[in-house]
């Protein structure tokens, strides 16, 4: 059996012997050191002169001289500086120019490799150095949080130095740097809380939950945008958005059009539908919080900018009306996407005897959860039956509602107000017509043989979502059918899901992309709860940090709890499960807002990994889509006594790499 280490890197970036993981962060325009970089990863080369190793860090300016920004960062704008301790040398302290060796083994090997003190190969350091009591080196990272104003120790999480040695290293440090009255000793991981368990005051400590409070910036999709400012106070309303405007966000909603940047005043749930909508269409996304009371921001409304959402800063400033027309532009696909349509298949198939190539007859997302069904083994599903396209088409042809669908698309209103009437009318028209009484009773019969006393949710399977390069994730509806649903009950959700064709923000993002609207059916995906759940999630099987670590990204929630749609101050449980070593690794990046302890078990994080190893090599490895998705996007559930993993949902899904590190996911 696998064994699970848990490796507690919430809001840090410590990386120690292999490259830094986590999150691009940044922070708030105008407010850093002054050493931002035009790519916004807020390097100090830019505005001091390095310095490749000091003993002792007596005030800010040499401080500089050695600290990283790295882009990989978890937390915003957090500053910071390795060190090692020579045990062999007198515990001489080396703190190192971070930017220049942002791993202690090439540092160790570059400069305190001799004849008398061989450094050792890679591996063996990363053994002896982090989990031995025979270490030559003490190693670890200073870490500054601007925004918290936190100076704190940390070491890798995995690292099993005693509180007895975390206790005097931490001392030896606090002697020899500026800072010292203010540092506290971060522990990482259940391993380190053991460690100082009954040191009581003689070691200061820091907690996450004081680290997060002062998270200000969240960028999520990182480039420049360019738009008219504009300052949305309240619910946004969708009729009004644009393609040409840079939003600022009071609230976030749950679905959004496509625009030029956005800025929420609440931070955002990272693989939550507008995050993941803006990750595909490129929008550069950022969380500010209280963004909408950003004197910077308020001061440029209604003002053409540009806004950059970098690493670890983000920036905003007037922009001229030609760059900006480049801009806009480059943002919209230059050829149209045509939906496949067959609509010859008439029966209420079985989710698991789906396949991908049953796409075209009920949609992505059905073909796609049943393709998962059908690997078997250790792999769930919910199960349930499918709607396909061909009964959407017979009820808009026998209301007459196709030819008004025809009317409209032949001179569609421009955006706004009477193209949102237009669209509500489709609506309305889909949703009061009948549907045929034979279907109706089929379906009710079908509910009752495979979930009697249960809950159902239909959920959109059209042939424009869930595919690769469009993923459209959040525009159309899901319905929750009641258990023991009346006739009239199962019609209406039936109609209400087929009417979301003909949602606003899904019809503008279709238009954005050339989608053929004439092309586009509903099919439904019909499934019954499942009982049990203890903790929904959504992932990524993809490192969205870092490449060269590979791995899945996870966000996690307590049942209740949302991890898809709009956050506010709510946070899931978010971490990183690596699947490059045979050892089952997992870093956690923030806790859950809504549970004292862990989301997910040891158990559950080395049941996720075999389950989302499975659908990686299925879809990605062997090359199932289309389009070469580096990854897959999964939402899942806990559930059962056992608390074994539920897959619901299954999409291609692609994060963009630059340098090794994402740039869109």
């Amino acid at each position: 059996m696998a064994r699970l280490l848990v490796v507690l890197l919430v809001f840090a970036s410590l990386g120690c012997d292999r490259p830094s993981t986590g999150h691009r962060s940044g922070g708030r325009g105008g407010r850093g050191t002054g050493s931002e970089a035009p790519d916004g990863t807020g390097s100090v080369l830019s505005s001091v002169e390095r310095l490749e190793s000091a003993h002792t860090i007596p005030d800010r300016e040499t401080w500089l001289r050695l600290a990283a920004r790295p882009a990989s960062s978890v937390t915003a704008r957090t500053e910071v500086v390795k060190f090692l301790v020579d045990l062999e040398n007198e515990r001489t302290i080396w703190f190192i120019d971070t930017e220049r060796w942002d791993i202690h083994y090439f540092f160790a090997r570059d400069r305190l490799n001799s004849a008398e003190h061989p450094v050792e190969d890679h591996t063996t350091f990363n053994e002896r150095e982090y989990r031995t009591a025979s270490r030559r080196f003490e190693v670890g990272t200073l870490s500054h949080y601007l925004d918290s104003d936190l100076w704190t120790l940390e070491l890798i999480s995995g690292d099993t130095l005693s509180g007895e040695r975390i206790v005097a290293l931490y001392d030896q440090l606090r002697a020899q740097v500026y800072f010292g009255d203010v540092l506290r000793f971060r522990a990482l991981s259940p391993t380190h809380e053991a460690s100082i368990a009954g040191l009581g005051d003689r070691l200061p400590l820091t907690t996450t939950d004081e680290v997060f409070a002062g998270v200000t910036y969240q960028p999520l999709t990182l480039g420049t945008a360019f738009g008219t400012l504009r300052m949305v106070r309240g619910p946004l309303d969708l009729a009004t958005v644009r393609p040409t405007e840079v939003l600022v966000l009071e609230h976030l909603p749950d679905e959004i059009p496509v625009v030029g940047g956005i800025i929420s005043s609440e931070l955002q749930a990272p693989l939550g539908h507008i995050a993941i909508l803006s990750a595909n269409r490129g929008t550069p996304n950022m969380g500010l919080r209280h963004g909408i009371d950003a004197p910077e921001l308020a001061a440029l409304e209604g003002t053409l900018v540009a806004l950059t959402v970098g690493a670890q800063e983000w920036s905003i400033r007037p922009a001229s009306r030609e760059e900006a027309e480049e801009r806009w532009a480059a943002m919209r696909p230059v050829s149209a996407l045509i939906p496949v349509l067959e609509p010859v298949e008439e029966r209420l198939r079985q989710v698991c005897d789906l396949r991908l190539e049953d796409a075209n007859t009920i949609g992505a997302k059905a073909a796609q959860l049943g393709e998962v069904c059908g690997l078997h083994g250790d792999i769930r599903t919910p199960g349930g039956f499918t709607i396909p396209f061909h009964h959407y088409l017979a009820h808009l042809t026998s209301a007459g509602i196709d030819a008004q669908v025809a009317a409209f698309l032949d001179h569609p209103p421009v955006p706004g107000p009477e193209r949102a009437a237009a669209l509500a009318a489709i609506r309305a028209s889909i949703e009061v017509a009948p549907v045929e009484a034979a279907l109706v009773r089929l379906i009710q019969r079908r509910v009752r043989e495979l979930g009697r006393d249960a809950r159902w949710i239909f959920r959109s399977s059209t042939n424009a979502e869930d595919l690769a390069g469009f993923t459209g994730a959040g525009l159309y509806r899901s319905i929750v059918v009641d258990a023991h649903a009346t006739d009239a009950q199962i019609e209406t959700a039936i109609r209400q899901v087929w009417a979301s064709v003909w949602l606003q923000g899904a019809f503008e993002e279709r238009d954005w992309y050339r989608v053929d609207h004439r092309r586009v059916a509903m099919g439904i995906l019909a499934q019954p709860f499942v009982d049990g759940a203890a903790a929904n999630g959504v992932a990524i099987t993809a490192n969205p940090f870092y490449e060269g670590r590979p791995g899945y990204f996870v966000n996690a929630q307590v049942l209740g709890g949302s991890v898809t749609g709009a956050a506010g101050e709510e946070v899931p449980e978010q971490l990183l499960i690596f699947s490059y070593t045979d050892v089952t690794e997992s870093e956690l990046i923030t806790r859950s807002s809504r549970t004292d302890g862990l989301v997910l078990t040891e158990r559950d994080i080395l049941n996720l990994a075999a389950a989302f190893g499975r659908l990686h090599n299925h879809f990605v490895t062997e090359g199932r889509w289309p389009g070469a998705p580096n990854a897959v996007d999964i939402e899942f559930l806990i559930a059962g006594e056992d608390r074994h993993v539920v897959i619901l949902q299954a999409r291609p899904y692609t994060v963009a790499y630059t340098d090794g590190r994402a740039t869109t996911w």
